[in-house]
């Protein structure tokens, strides 16, 4: 029982340390204004959260020289020939040490090709790449740049894995305490499930970190390639037959579409009108039989 409640005390120091919350000054008072003597356990826990303290704050003075942003842009191209300017871009992005991510080729009015290319480059190609797709097109009609700074959050999962891969170690060497010295089955079972737990939450962050590291070493360029108004082809040809063929199966489908329309009106509608028209029929000779009758009966009293 001791030894669950030790090993929950653990893990919420560790925690604590990742936010810094504990500086070697306030870890020396707390030991002066301590009247007991620690036990081994907790000599351990304490150095392990001065040391990673200290240890953290030099990584982080370290690594926040470096700023991680993302940068993506889209820029809208007009070229003479988009079939031609989409193979110079593969080739220029080649060249760069980038690669196409996604191509999308389609034909638009007047039988001509259209291009929406995504590329990933090297960030530090970004500014070379637009100043060369810029100087192969006739005209930019538009172009927007984006800028996405992660820094702050990516140095925040950094010391979060950090601080779960000491936690881990310590863990593992309570472990390893744990049954050279004989412990009970329920203590090791806690430990495990608290290793396989900050196992999957390591795991996490480092795959955030990589997809981070992926985003920021790689732009992305998104442009899409229309071709010049001048240089459309003025369309020339006429074909009589195929107007002909065109006209002959419009007249077809009319023809069809009437005679659809007649079969259903006698087939379904004048049934329909049949039924709801012989009560009245029959509603109209009743009174007609009725009138006759009484003015033959005036006529006999006459």
């Amino acid at each position: 029982m001791k030894r669950l409640i030790f090993v929950t005390l653990l893990i919420s120091t560790l925690l604590l340390a990742a936010c810094g919350a504990v500086s070697s000054r306030q870890y020396n008072m707390a030991r002066m204004e301590t009247p007991a003597a620690p036990s081994m356990e907790t000599v351990v826990v304490e150095k392990m959260v001065e040391s990673y303290g200290a240890n953290a704050s030099v990584d982080t003075e370290q690594l926040l020289q470096e700023r991680k942003v993302i940068y993506n842009a889209d820029m809208t191209l007009v070229v003479a020939d988009t079939e031609a300017a989409a193979k110079e871009v593969e080739e220029l992005i080649t060249s760069m040490g980038g690669y196409v991510a996604n191509m999308n080729a389609y034909r638009g009015g007047q039988d001509l090709m259209f291009y929406d290319i995504t590329l990933r480059v090297p960030a530090e190609q970004f500014d070379v790449v637009r100043t060369a797709l810029r100087d192969m097109a006739i005209r930019v009609d538009s172009e927007n740049i984006n800028t996405d700074d992660i820094t702050d959050q990516y140095y925040d999962l950094d010391a979060r894995l950090r601080t779960l891969q000491a936690t881990k170690t310590e863990l593992l060497a309570l472990l390893k305490e744990t049954r050279e010295r004989g412990g009970e089955v329920e203590d090791i079972m806690s430990i495990y499930r608290e290793l396989t737990n900050i196992q999957g939450q390591i795991e996490s962050l480092q795959g955030q970190l990589k997809r981070f590291d992926k985003l920021v070493a790689f732009s992305t360029i998104s442009i899409t390639l229309r071709s010049d108004e001048m240089n459309k082809p003025i369309s020339t040809s006429w074909r009589p037959l195929e107007i002909l063929y065109s006209s002959f199966r419009t007249l077809v489908s009319a023809l069809q579409g009437l005679a659809s329309i007649l079969i259903y009106l006698i087939v379904v509608v004048l049934p329909i009108l049949l039924i709801l028209a012989l009560p009245v029929a029959l509603l109209f000779v009743v009174v007609r039989w009725f009138v006759r009758r009484r003015k033959a009966r005036g006529g006999t009293q006459d």
